[in-house]
């Protein structure tokens, strides 16, 4: 490497460039390759504990700007005159009034090295909070629940991030309590130098407290006002809560009856402010209508079920009130179907679905053939925001032929089901999770009465692993009948495994025991899981390792032995509405005659 002398003239030029820092100049320095022309350079900060020199760093320009070395010193200085005013503001934001911040420049290293030397000195404190209204205050009740509410308080690093944000609180926490057009004058933070502390003084012009009058709706005329008005989660003449306006619109919303819902004060706000407190505000409901009928069309395909598809017809407005008539027709090689589904939302309470439906099922399988006429009524009840509870009595008429022969059954039932759900998506979930417990008593009413009872667990989970790029989606079910022999239950009330939505990589309900001729018995009980690596490559694409493993039993309990297991690789392509999956999967201890894979293609992911 070639060392060349400092003139004494770069070094006056140095000098005079850079006056109130320091250079270190070596009389020999060595020379970098670096664009001709160009004074490279590298940033250390010293002096500052590791968490706030870690802050100072990320919002350094002069770190920033690195790569893009200046061409003339006095271009660096600037550069680091304009970076310690931008670092003092942040150290005064984070509480720091009395820090500072030097500089030295090392010219003995190549790149140069500019060290920013920060005194932090101690940081301050928050000494007193206080809010301050114009006009008459809020009642003692308002005051109270606005203070407890404050993310502020004595003692607290005086911050402006925090002072900003319990401002910002204040403005969302007043609607909650009776005042919506609360606003914001212009707050007082006062910096005491002595103590090393800072009071801060809010002030709030809060507005006249405002009562739930009379709601009108306009547009969308073919909904029964009085239905909408039975959804309305407040009571006339109670103080306005803004989340009880977003939870009305979040419920009309969910009807799916309204592409778009505005909820605003009848009167303008400017009339409000003048009356005298408590002002009873009428409320004007501005409904944008959705299409209430849908058509919609679906199909598949596997190795072991062939080709299927269905065309589902829908009506969300059947008299007036939200009722849901749903008709669909299942074609596909092993099942037919035509079944009928009818909800009403809302039924005598708020949050309770009476629920109905019928269909006619034919089923033809290596398990058994079946023609089974089905009707039900329930009703479903959501409790909070993640829990569901079913019940419904059950009729079935079927007649079944399997090993056992052709027999007809008469079959009154009455499943009951608990559920919690937190996924964020039900084609794509990406986090939280499901679990469903359900017990299903069954009375046979033909010739020889006899009863059993059929239990399922189902549970999935999904988390992120590397932010929503990788997802681990993981799934269990187990399942149980009691109170009757194999032989003796329907074969369609049995247990099977094996295929696109249980264990993939085997054939169609070919997991577990088998008779002579190698068709699927069924089972008394089930175990079945499954584990996935859902991996984003991009917007539009994804891949999804896979293992699911599992077994039937004849035993009404899971002997959780002779697991059987299969791995594979799916790729996903993702639309707008849901993604398109395709698996291809391998058994990984087939028996004997047993495809050594399974190909599927579906709309949504597996669960």
């Amino acid at each position: 490497m070639i060392r060349l002398p400092v003139t004494p003239l770069l070094l006056a030029i140095g000098a005079l460039s850079l006056a109130t820092g320091n250079i270190a100049a070596a009389q020999d320095a060595p020379r970098e390759t670096v664009p001709s022309g160009t004074i490279p350079y590298q940033v250390e900060i010293t002096g500052a504990d590791p968490d706030l020199q870690v802050l100072l760093l990320r919002h350094s320009g002069l770190k920033r700007s690195e790569a893009d070395p200046p061409r003339f010193y006095g271009a660096l200085r600037a550069r680091i005159d304009e970076d310690r005013a931008e670092l003092m503001r942040l150290l005064r934001s984070e509480g720091y009034y009395d820090a500072q911040i030097a500089f030295d420049i090392d010219a003995t290293h190549r790149p140069l090295r500019v060290i920013l030397r920060v005194t932090s000195g101690t940081r301050y404190r928050v000494a007193e909070v206080e809010t301050v209204f114009e006009g008459p205050p809020p009642d003692d009740a308002v005051l109270r629940a606005l203070r407890d509410s404050l993310s502020l308080h004595p003692g607290d690093p005086a911050r402006a991030a925090d002072i900003l944000a319990a401002e910002k609180r204040i403005l969302d926490r007043l609607p909650e309590l009776g005042h919506p057009l609360a606003e914001m004058r212009p707050r007082e933070v006062v910096i005491d130098h002595a103590t090393g502390s800072a009071s801060v003084r809010y002030h709030i012009a809060g507005g006249p407290q405002l009562l739930f009058g009379a709601v009108s709706f306009t547009g969308a005329e073919d909904v029964d006002r009085g239905y909408l008005a039975r959804l309305i989660p407040w009571t006339e003449g109670s103080p306005y809560d803004r989340r009880l306006v977003d939870a009305y619109r979040r419920t009309l919303i969910g009807t799916r009856l309204f592409s778009a819902v505005a909820i605003d004060f009848a009167q303008p706000a400017a009339t409000l402010r003048q009356e005298a407190a408590p002002v009873v505000a009428d409320l004007r409901v501005t409904l944008s209508p959705a299409r209430l009928r849908t058509i919609a069309v679906s199909a598949g395909f596997s190795t072991s079920e062939g080709v299927g598809g269905d065309v589902s017809w829908e009506h969300r407005n059947l008299f007036g009130a939200g009722e849901r008539l749903t008709l669909t027709l299942t074609g596909a090689e092993i099942e037919q179907s035509l079944v009928a589904d009818f909800r009403k939302p809302h039924f005598r309470r708020r949050g309770q679905t009476l629920t109905a439906g019928a269909g006619l099922v034919r089923e033809s399988s290596d398990a058994f053939d079946s023609l089974e006429f089905r009707s039900r009524l329930g009703l479903e009840r959501h409790v909070g925001e993640r829990w569901t509870l079913t019940g419904q009595g059950e009729l079935t008429v079927s007649n079944v032929d399997d090993l056992q022969g052709s027999r007809t059954f008469l079959l009154a039932a009455l499943p009951l089901a608990v559920a919690w759900d937190s996924r964020d998506d039900l084609l794509d979930p990406r986090r939280g999770g499901y679990v469903r417990l359900g017990v299903t008593p069954h009375l046979a009413l033909q010739d020889s009465l006899f009863s059993f009872l059929k239990s399922e667990l189902q549970a999935s989970a999904y988390e992120g692993l590397l932010g929503e790029s990788v997802i681990l989606a993981q799934r269990l079910r187990l399942g149980s009948v009691s109170g009757a022999e194999r032989n003796r239950l329907p074969a369609n009330r049995r247990f099977f495994a094996g295929g696109g939505g249980s264990i993939r990589g085997f054939g169609f309900r070919n997991v577990g025991p088998l008779d002579a001729n190698g068709d699927p018995l069924g089972g008394r009980s089930l175990l079945e899981m499954s584990f996935e690596m859902r991996t984003r490559l991009g917007k539009r694409f994804g891949i999804v390792p896979f293992v699911d493993g599992g077994e039937v039993w004849e035993q009404a309990v899971p002997q959780f032995d002779r697991l059987r297991w299969s791995a594979g690789l799916g790729l996903r392509y993702f639309t707008d509405f849901a993604p398109i999956r395709i698996d291809v999967a391998f058994p990984l201890n087939r028996r004997p005659g047993e495809d050594r894979l399974q190909f599927y293609i579906s709309l949504g992911q597996s669960f």
